[in-house]
Order: C-alpha cells, then sequence, then structure tokens
C-alpha cells in the first residue's frame, strides 16, 4: 500500500497523469483498513483535485472523511476536515468552508495538548490560518486577526527552536499578518 502511495505521488508531481491513475487504481484496490481507504480517498482527492476536476475532489474528500470518522483518528479527520473546508473555500461556500474549518482547528488543539511535538503545533497553525482566511472573507476580519496572530506565536516558537524547518512558515504568516493588519487599519 505504502508503496504504490509513493508511487503515485512521484507520477502526480511529474504530472504523468496516466501513470499516476494507474497508480491511484493500484492503491485504491490495496487498501484494507479504514485508515488506509480514508488515505486512499484523500489521494483521490488530491489526484482530481490537481487537474481542476472539482466535483470528482469534493466527493473523494467527502468519502476521505468518512473513513476518517470510522477509523476514529482524530489527525485523520482533521486533515480530511481541511480538505473538504478548502473544496468548499474554493466553491466560495464560506458557511460550509468554517465549520469544516472550526471543527479541524477544534482536533488540533486537542492533538497538540494531548500529543505535543512541533508537527502536531504546526498542524495546529495551518488550521489557524486556513480558518482565519475563511473568516476574513466572510468578514470577520477582527477574529480573522486574532487566529493569525495566534499561528503567529505558534509559528515563532516553531522557528525559534528549527529555523532551517519552520523559518518560512513564519515568514509567511508575519506577512499574511501584515496584510491583514494593514486592510483593518485602511
Amino acid at each position: 500500500f505504502d508503496g504504490a502511495r509513493a508511487e503515485l505521488r512521484a507520477q502526480a508531481r511529474a504530472e504523468a497523469w496516466g501513470p499516476a491513475a494507474l497508480a491511484l487504481q493500484q492503491v485504491t484496490a490495496l487498501a484494507v483498513t479504514d485508515r488506509q481507504q480514508m488515505l486512499a480517498a484523500q489521494d483521490a482527492g488530491d489526484f482530481a483535485r490537481a487537474q481542476g476536476r472539482s466535483d470528482d475532489a469534493i466527493e473523494a474528500y467527502d468519502q476521505a472523511l468518512a473513513y476518517a470518522r470510522q477509523a476514529q483518528a482524530p489527525e485523520l479527520i482533521a486533515d480530511a476536515l481541511l480538505n473538504v473546508g478548502d473544496m468548499a473555500y474554493e466553491e466560495h461556500r464560506l458557511d460550509s468552508a468554517v465549520d469544516s474549518y472550526e471543527e479541524a482547528l477544534a482536533l488540533r488543539r486537542q492533538i497538540a495538548q494531548e500529543v505535543g511535538g512541533a508537527d502536531a503545533r504546526r498542524a495546529l497553525s495551518i488550521a489557524l490560518e486556513r480558518l482565519a482566511d475563511a473568516r476574513e472573507d466572510r468578514g470577520h476580519r477582527t477574529r480573522a486577526l486574532d487566529l493569525y496572530r495566534e499561528s503567529e506565536a505558534i509559528a515563532a516558537e516553531l522557528a525559534q527552536a528549527d529555523a532551517a524547518r519552520y523559518g518560512g512558515d513564519l515568514a509567511t504568516t508575519r506577512q499574511r499578518l501584515e496584510e491583514l493588519e494593514a486592510r483593518i487599519l485602511a
């Protein structure tokens, strides 16, 4: 299963869509557990999204979320919710995007608190930013600013511990925060 997923990613990165489609079929055929089926559905969503097939991506990400819930794995659920939220956001269904992002953020907070670690903190920072973007687009700029400030604090903490790995995240977050602050003050 893992080898087939690696092959799928390699072919997709090369934009070799025919071989990637064959690799995706293999990934799907090899998926047995709820976790594997979730990952296969997520891969199918990523594949469809990369080709601009939004309806197929939405369907696959919804399926991935269902499998993640069956697996009762908070991290997988949070990942799936971010993908569902991203597709809703791209389609300008902001209420749906906010709902997905808020649920993902709650899970990411729980994971960061219970599990800890840099990866969990980074995932929390990303979830904060996704929700902030959707909130801003809904006109909730002050709330979006609070979310970005929280994300920036996490990114700064991570960059202080490992600048090479997290410095880029911090720079991007700070730039976005500055843009949002400028819009609010304008």
